[in-house]
């Protein structure tokens, strides 16, 4: 009992701590893009067996190795005012040293070179953590992700087979841009940070999914869906998110995709690996119901 209260104090302090302070909203802004992937959306990639709009789904499909500069773009007319970027995230299997990598870059669209804001979602040797990441002009990096140490507060792991809902946002005038990741189903918060002294931001005119830079672990796999991309612009005044680093239970209903194993053993008979095949594909086929059912809710 005790212990459940120093952590409970600890989490309100952390999100006390974390808020963020800009501006309040006035109005929606006016959405340059969107996309529910009803329809083919027509981005652009280099590698399109593998990265594709799934028709059957009604969702984008996504399948990234490192070292292979793979990438998959929309152009847009953005012109460097306070955005809001908003999407579906369902990862499937994001292996060890593999990542998921999705915001707004220039026409280099690499991912540690200017100029770009975007967020990840990456398997490390601290977990499976959330990313929000910022490259100015001047190669100036700001970063911040879900470890503890990298942002002062619990570590916070984002699990494959579960979707999300991700905000993205950049305050032009407060020089500031933010994260807010949450739970799809019932919007509860998972992870949020904001990043200060994001300035001198070059030319971006695309939203992008990039592995160009990446030479990290070339047989590592980030698989998933992504869905309902929306990106708003506000030239006069930002509207926000309050996020904090409060990570809240996501609801025992939801079905989990776990990652394959990497082992190998010997071969079960057809009785023993009909169940767990299953099961898998049963996972698999509800949190992609859940996830369709939480874009079609909003």
């Amino acid at each position: 009992m005790e212990y459940a209260m120093i952590r409970v104090s600890l989490l309100a302090l952390v999100a006390i701590s974390l808020l963020i302070i800009p501006t309040s909203a006035q109005g929606s802004g006016t959405v340059i893009y969107s996309t529910d992937f009803s329809s083919d959306p027509g981005w652009t990639t280099n590698n399109p067996y593998t990265n594709k709009w799934d028709s059957e789904l009604g969702v984008f499909r996504y399948f990234l190795r490192d070292s292979t500069n793979t990438f998959v773009y929309k152009k847009i007319p953005y012109r460097g005012e306070s955005f809001r970027m908003e999407f579906d995230l369902l990862p499937v299997r994001t292996e060890y040293q593999a990542s998921f990598r999705f915001g707004i870059s220039d026409a280099d669209m690499y991912i540690n070179q200017e100029t770009t804001i975007f967020t990840e979602f990456e398997n490390s040797i601290y977990g499976k953590l959330l990313w929000l990441r910022s490259i100015d002009r001047t190669n100036q990096r700001r970063e911040a992700s879900s470890y503890f140490q990298s942002y002062g507060g619990p570590t916070i792991t984002f699990t494959d087979g579960y979707p999300y809902h991700v905000v993205l946002t950049y305050d032009e005038k407060l020089q500031q841009t933010g994260i807010l990741v949450s739970f799809l189903e019932n919007q509860s918060t998972l992870w949020g940070y904001t990043l200060d002294n994001v300035r001198n931001m070059g030319s971006m005119d695309r939203i992008v999914i990039s592995t160009i830079g990446d030479y990290t672990n070339p047989y590592s796999v980030a698989e998933g869906y992504l869905d309902n991309v929306t990106f708003r612009i506000y030239p006069d005044v930002m509207e926000t998110t309050a996020t904090t680093g409060v990570s809240t239970t996501p609801p025992a209903t939801w079905a989990t995709v776990s990652t394959p194993k990497t082992t190998t053993a010997p071969t079960p008979s057809p009785t023993e690996a009909s169940l767990p095949i299953l099961a898998g594909i049963a996972a698999l086929a509800g949190a992609l119901i859940l996830f369709r059912l939480g874009g079609s809710r909003r």
